[in-house]
């Protein structure tokens, strides 16, 4: 590489491996004003800094006006719906956080990781026999499209259907959407709270033991969810929770592959499996980047950054910052110590509600993976599907081998 160092999203060879120019940011631009404004900070010390600052705020623009016009469509539909709690700021972050987690129980978690381990099995059951298979499309994606399913105790549906809603609406994480997607992710806002409002209302009638019940009735000091926030929170676990799943998933088992060595530990149960999934988010990460806007003047690695500055933390870069994790931060070591400490799941009042849930998912589908299958290998180099908040793989073709 040559020039400056950058953060160039659109740039295909970052893309592609944006590692090598974290590392020239972190030694030459800690703090670094992006092409498309925000500044962005790529050292540990730096992100968990501002990630754990209180007084920043989540939301994406200070001014109606600075909403792009082809985006507008997407804005309004905001607007009319309760907004998502990734969208809100404390009191109103807080309020609701409290009530979703007193739905995720000892108990409840422990259903869930049960139900994880019978789909999984069944779904590698299935896959037996198979020489070759798109890991992405028929595992990955599979794996936490079921499980969300079971957890929220949801009646049989259309399933290709809710996956191209799901799918669609997943690019609105992404700060930058052409008209196109724009125009796709509200038609299937629009017919994805269809099916939910629908399932909500039959799950209102046919209560279970399930997550879903468990939103429909929590109370919090006399406090509940109403119609519009449940929806809302219901339609964030299809959308952020399953794509991040799915990264999680094709980005760990790509790392393992590409790491053989590593790879025979967790096939002869040598490490700890929930130690191997925080490694593989780490180095790895599904979530490369979270924004906060400052809303008071803020020193950041030396340098004052002015009230109302939006600030990119490349949660990337920072998982792989040499001065927090030392010399082997580029490499994967399923037996770091501490390597919880990652930042994929962000930090600070807005950490992912759904964390617990992700790592549970991506242990169990990955580890049994590659113990159902020793000889798993990579049949052709994944093609990377990453934006500039998610990366993970589009494709991924994978031969099967013999299975143990």
């Amino acid at each position: 590489m040559t020039g400056a160092p950058s953060w160039n999203p659109f740039d295909p060879d970052f893309l592609t491996d944006p590692y090598p120019h974290y590392a020239r940011l972190r030694a030459e631009d800690p703090v670094h004003r992006t092409p498309l404004g925000p500044l962005i900070v790529s050292r540990y010390d730096d992100a968990f800094q501002v990630l754990r600052d209180p007084t920043t705020s989540v939301r994406r623009s200070s001014s109606p006006g600075d909403i792009p016009e082809h985006m507008r469509p997407l804005e309004q539909r905001r607007m009319e719906r309760a907004p998502s709690i990734l969208g809100l700021d404390p009191p109103d972050h807080t309020r609701l956080r409290k009530l979703v987690q007193r739905t995720f129980t000892p108990r409840s978690i422990s259903n869930m990781r049960a139900q994880t381990e019978v789909i999984v099995e069944s779904l590698l059951d299935d896959l037996t026999g198979r020489e070759s298979i798109d890991l992405i499309a028929d595992y990955a994606f599979v794996v936490p499209f079921t499980v969300i399913h079971s957890m929220l105790g949801l009646p049989e549906a259309d399933t290709m259907k809710v996956r191209e809603w799901s799918g669609a609406l997943t690019q609105t994480l992404e700060p930058f959407l052409t008209p196109e997607q724009v125009t796709a992710a509200v038609d299937a806002g629009h017919k994805m709270d269809a099916y939910l409002t629908d399932a909500i209302e039959w799950k209102r009638l046919e209560p279970g033991d399930d997550l879903l019940t468990g939103l429909i009735q929590v109370e919090e000091e006399g406090d509940r969810l109403d119609g519009d926030e449940l929806l809302s929170m219901v339609g964030l676990l299809f959308v952020a929770g399953h794509e991040t799943t799915v990264n999680l998933i094709g980005n760990g088992t790509h790392a393992l592959l590409c790491n053989p060595e590593q790879t025979e530990l967790v096939r002869t149960a040598q490490v700890d499996d929930e130690n191997m999934v925080e490694e593989l988010l780490r180095y790895d990460s599904p979530v490369q980047t979270s924004g906060r806007r400052l809303t008071k003047d803020t020193v950041i690695g030396g340098i004052k950054v002015a009230a109302d500055e939006m600030v990119l933390t490349a949660l990337g870069s920072a998982n792989r910052d040499e001065a927090f994790w030392g010399s082997t931060a580029a490499d994967l070591d399923l037996t770091r110590d501490g390597a919880a400490r990652h930042l994929s799941f962000g930090s600070g009042v807005h950490h992912c509600l759904g964390a617990a849930l992700a790592r549970m998912e991506g242990e169990i589908a990955i580890s049994r993976l590659v113990r159902r299958f020793p000889e798993l290998s990579i049949a052709e180099e994944p093609i990377i599907n990453a934006r500039i908040i998610l990366r993970g793989r589009g494709t991924f073709p994978v031969n099967l081998g013999t299975p143990a």
